[in-house]
């Protein structure tokens, strides 16, 4: 027997799921570790304002593959690409909060050192989003309104000046503005959900 586009959803929702939930205890555990032994790790505003940013994407991001239950002709290509995506956001979590930080001091210059790979992924994810939003439809996209196009191109140019810009008072006024941005779209493109 054939499963059903619910019992497709199901399974897909339970490897969405499982990767944004390891992002997600990264952080957690990456704030731990800072708590900890602020000394060895390092704290910055800078660092944070991003730690912060990444859980507030992951959180949201999870939510709103609620949608994918919407989707109906899944197929491996599909289903591949959703679990590519919720990696990205996993990798953001790990170069956040890397194992050994002894070569660099803090995570803040860690962070600043590997900012093209971070900005490129938020880049990338920024990316990727579009085609997540074509696989939920037409509805979709039309429920987004305006405020999208505008999301993406705040992302992606956050990301470009992130890779560009290496100096921490640049980096500084880049993350602040990338939290409180991101909170403020939340807050008024997302507060309810579409399926109700």
């Amino acid at each position: 027997m054939t499963p059903g586009p619910e019992e497709l959803y199901l399974h897909i929702r339970v490897i969405v799921g499982i990767i944004l939930s390891l992002g997600v205890a990264k952080l957690l555990t990456g704030i731990g570790s800072i708590i900890e032994h602020p000394k060895r790790f390092g704290w910055s505003w800078v660092h944070m304002n991003w730690v912060l940013w990444a859980f507030v994407s992951i959180v949201t991001f999870w939510w709103w593959e609620f949608g994918l239950g919407w989707v109906s002709g899944w197929t491996l290509a599909s289903y591949m690409f959703v679990i590519v995506y919720c990696a990205l956001y996993f990798m953001i979590a790990t170069l956040l909060f890397p194992r050994d930080v002894d070569g660099f001091g803090s995570y803040e210059n860690y962070l600043i050192q590997r900012r093209a790979w971070f900005f490129g992924l938020i880049a990338i994810i920024t990316l990727m989003d579009l085609v997540d939003t074509s696989i939920k439809g037409k509805g979709h996209w039309a429920m987004l309104g305006a405020a999208y196009p505008i999301h993406v191109a705040a992302l992606l140019l956050i990301a470009g000046l992130g890779i560009w810009r290496s100096s921490k008072n640049a980096q500084l006024l880049l993350s602040l503005f990338a939290v409180i941005y991101q909170v403020i779209y939340v807050v008024v493109e997302y507060f309810t959900p579409a399926w109700q």
